[in-house]
Parts: C-alpha cells; sequence; structure tokens
C-alpha cells in the first residue's frame, strides 16, 4: 500500500466506509509514515471545525431531485462486465505481466514487429484504406421543415447538408425516425419544424429512442411551445418509464414556463402517490411563487390517501 492511496481514501477512513481489510491497512501504514500520519490528523482537525457549524436540511425538491437521479441512475446502470472481459481488456495487469515476464516481453515485441512489417507491405503493396463511415447527422445542418401528408402515414422531411435535400418516407422508417429525433434535439432548427417533428413523434411514443428524443426536448429545448408539446407524447409513460417520470417531474419543479409546469402537473397525476413525486408536492404547496401550482399541488395532496 502506498502513500497515494492512503492519502486518497483518508476521507473514507474518518467516516467508517473503507472495508475492515483496507482500514486495518491504512492503520499499519500511518503507524509507519510520518506525511500521512500528519495528513490524517490534517483531516481529523478540519473535520472537528466543520461539526461545531450548523447543518441546513436541504429542501424537499432539492431531496426529490436527488432521489430520482440515483434511482433513475441505479435502474439504467450496466451490468459489471464479466471476468474475462476485465482481463482481456485490463491493461495494468497485462503490463504487471510483461514487467515480470522478459520472455512474454520478448514475444510481445516480435509480434508488434511483425504486425509493423505487415503494415508497411500492405501500404506498399498499393491496398487502399477502406472510405470512412458517416456519422449520423454530421453531414445534417439543419432540419427546414416537416410536411406530413393527410391519410397516408407519409412524412417528407426537408434539410440541408452542403445544398438542400430531402427525404421522404413513412414514420416506422429508421431514417426518417432519425430525422425526426436530430430535429427535436437541435436548437438550431427553427422552432416551427422542432414542434412539427414533436409531433410527429408523439405518435408512436412506444419506441424507447422516441421516448428518449422527447424528454431531452422537454429537459433542453429552448421554446416553451417545444417542451410543452411533448407531454402529449410521454404522458402516457410516466408510470413504467422512470426516465419519463424523472424528465417530467423535473419540468413541474424547474421550468420556466408555468405553462409548461402546468402541463407537467397534470402528466404526474397518475403517478401522484409515488414518494419522490409526493415530495415535491408537498414543496410545491408550501412556498411555489405560482398561486395556481400551490394550489393544484394541494389538491393532489388532499386526494391521496394518508400514508403513516
Amino acid at each position: 500500500m502506498n502513500c497515494d492511496w492512503v492519502q486518497q481514501n483518508i476521507c473514507l477512513y474518518l467516516y467508517n466506509e473503507l472495508a475492515d481489510d483496507a482500514r486495518h491497512e491504512v492503520e499499519q501504514h500511518i503507524q509507519r509514515c510520518k506525511d500521512c500520519a500528519a495528513e490524517l490528523a490534517g483531516q481529523q482537525e478540519f473535520q472537528a471545525e466543520m461539526d461545531v457549524l450548523p447543518v441546513e436540511e436541504p429542501s424537499a425538491s432539492f431531496l426529490a431531485s436527488a432521489r430520482m437521479r440515483l434511482q433513475e441512475a441505479l435502474e439504467t446502470a450496466e451490468q459489471k462486465r464479466a471476468w474475462y472481459h476485465r482481463l482481456a481488456f485490463d491493461p495494468t495487469a497485462w503490463l504487471r505481466q510483461v514487467r515480470f515476464s522478459p520472455a512474454l516481453a520478448a514475444v510481445l515485441l516480435i509480434v508488434g514487429f511483425g504486425g509493423g512489417l505487415g503494415t508497411m507491405y500492405r501500404v506498399l503493396g498499393g491496398l487502399r484504406p477502406s472510405p470512412p463511415t458517416e456519422v449520423q447527422g454530421a453531414s445534417i445542418a439543419g432540419i427546414t421543415s416537416i410536411d406530413r401528408q393527410p391519410n397516408s402515414g407519409k412524412i417528407k422531411i426537408n434539410y440541408e447538408r452542403m445544398v438542400p435535400d430531402s427525404v421522404e418516407g413513412s414514420l416506422s422508417d429508421a431514417k426518417i425516425q432519425e430525422l425526426l429525433a436530430f430535429a427535436a434535439k437541435s436548437n438550431s432548427t427553427n422552432p416551427g419544424a422542432r414542434i412539427d417533428s414533436v409531433e410527429a413523434l408523439n405518435s408512436s411514443p412506444d419506441d424507447p429512442r422516441v421516448r428518449e428524443a422527447l424528454t431531452y426536448a422537454l429537459r433542453y429545448d429552448s421554446n416553451p411551445g417545444v417542451r410543452l408539446k411533448t407531454l402529449d407524447g410521454l404522458g402516457s409513460y410516466v408510470k413504467q418509464d422512470i426516465r419519463v417520470r424523472n424528465a417530467v417531474l423535473e419540468a413541474l419543479l424547474n421550468d420556466s414556463n408555468l405553462g409548461v409546469r402546468s402541463g407537467a402537473l397534470l402528466a404526474l397525476e397518475p403517478v401522484r402517490a409515488d414518494s419522490s413525486v409526493r415530495m415535491a408536492l408537498q414543496q410545491l404547496a408550501k412556498e411555489d411563487p405560482s398561486p395556481y401550482i400551490r394550489t393544484e399541488s394541494q389538491r393532489e395532496l388532499t386526494s391521496m390517501p394518508n400514508i403513516d
């Protein structure tokens, strides 16, 4: 155990967040190392000074926001890689093996030298590299307009690259969905086209990619009309999709437009018994600057059964 590791984990040691074996090793190291012992003493002194200060209670809205972000992160976290993935892609382990195994180092050197010769041979032989793959949306300058053909299910999207271009197809076409999502996420697209794209996406919110584009627009679009329109497609998914629920709850708590906040409050009615939503309603009913939001939040709370 080295000094860098100990000093990085002294804070965890002070708050009893280290495992027992790591804690024992830290204590043994500190007894032998004056620098680390001084670092521990300094942090203990700082902790004692902080403990005398009054602790402010966080607001209910802050707790609700933090809780829903944690819940979303836990539910969407990727599973840990299997052990063989860690072995295959752990460069530190390979370097340690090279350090203590001259034979392995020699093999790697020979393989690398041979690979370099092979690459030089292919280049000198006139082999051309494959053309680079175009990044989706990278060459699109903006969406200019979106036209839905009545009673046909067809959509025409006009967009600009280096020169104006367009594409036609049904809403289920992958290219159409890609361009609609691009328009919904791009504040550089004109607001009319963004509203049209959101309106088109609202017709198929069962697709997770569509919901992702709508939640992005709800959180970040600069036009309140666009943000309000997203609630038409997202409202029916506040129960089963935690990311949708969190985005709508964030709009209720933080959006600058009263119309969007009112729409978010209405959309959350089916999940008003959720603990995060209940905490937000309690906070809004007490101190929200909007009389309408305060009144409606109180009405939602009184319509719910009491939970002991």
